[in-house]
């Protein structure tokens, strides 16, 4: 065995570091214990969880077991990346959205490395598509949230401006330019930071999580370089359809400018097209 047990004694140990967290908050009066008590919690029960359904998928090696398991990825994803936008149509307009941003990237992104970069057989196995799989989802979940966020809030602060331009003879797009150049440069900056500091300050997950169980390091930078290329895809892909399914909601048939009240969360009262 070329990596080292721990034995579930040990891990209950490891947990006993979230008091110290819990410490700091009830110090600090910050009121997150509860929190961080159930988010400990929650974490431990769904990575169990996880853990005996993988072990399922490796052994069967089911193809449609890892294409449910990567659809409801791709539905959660959507869900936590619309959920949350201010300032717009609700989170049930703009799922359908976020899950074609993050699909289309994952596409993109996935695919063609395991046909080639990684050639595996089958095509989605589950021990590679489905942890990668998962990599290259949370990097577009997070950039199709940062900027339907920022698309949207910044319409709304900026509506007046947006409306004069539009008053001038401008199209929807011309008048959001600037506003999807910001949210786009805002979406890929964590993205362009990691790749500028990979090795220097950080060493990510998946290339520590490999040399722990044994790999060649040389080996691990080498997949390492490859999820780090593919999030660079990823933030590209789906922060451009984000902000193109965003401008489809902002503006209806005519090219006017809807205005949503803040933090509409009830899915539909307010509809984009």
């Amino acid at each position: 065995m070329s990596y080292v047990e721990i034995p579930l004694v040990r891990l209950a140990g490891a947990a006993l570091l979230i008091a110290i967290a819990v410490a700091v908050s009830r110090r600090r009066k910050l009121d997150l214990e509860k929190d961080l008590l159930v988010g400990a919690v929650r974490a431990a029960v769904q990575l169990v969880a996880i853990g005996y359904v993988l072990v399922l998928m490796f052994r069967s090696e089911s193809t449609w077991l890892v294409i449910a398991a990567l659809t409801v990825m791709l539905v959660v994803a959507a869900w936590t990346a619309s959920r949350r936008v201010t300032h717009g149509p609700g989170w049930r307009v703009l799922m359908p959205r976020a899950a074609l941003a993050i699909g289309a990237a994952f596409c993109v992104a996935l695919l063609p490395v395991l046909a080639w970069v990684i050639p595996v057989r089958p095509l989605l196995s589950a021990r590679y598509a489905v942890p990668i799989g998962g990599m290259v989802m949370a990097s577009g979940m997070n950039v199709v949230a940062l900027t339907l966020e920022r698309i949207m809030s910044s319409a709304h602060q900026r509506a007046v401006v947006i409306e004069q331009a539009l008053a001038l003879g401008a199209s929807p797009a011309q008048a959001m330019q600037p506003i999807h150049r910001q949210a786009l440069r805002a979406a890929l900056t964590p993205t362009i930071n990691s790749l500028l500091t990979l090795g220097l300050v950080q060493l990510p997950g998946m290339m520590t999580g490999q040399i722990l169980s044994g790999t060649s390091p040389l080996q691990a930078v080498r997949y390492q370089l490859v999820i780090m290329y593919q999030l660079v895809a990823v933030a590209a892909v789906a922060g451009t359809l984000a902000a193109w399914f965003a401008q489809r909601a902002l503006f209806d048939d005519r090219g006017r400018l809807r205005r949503f009240p803040a933090a509409v969360q009830d899915g539909g009262k307010h509809g984009g097209s």
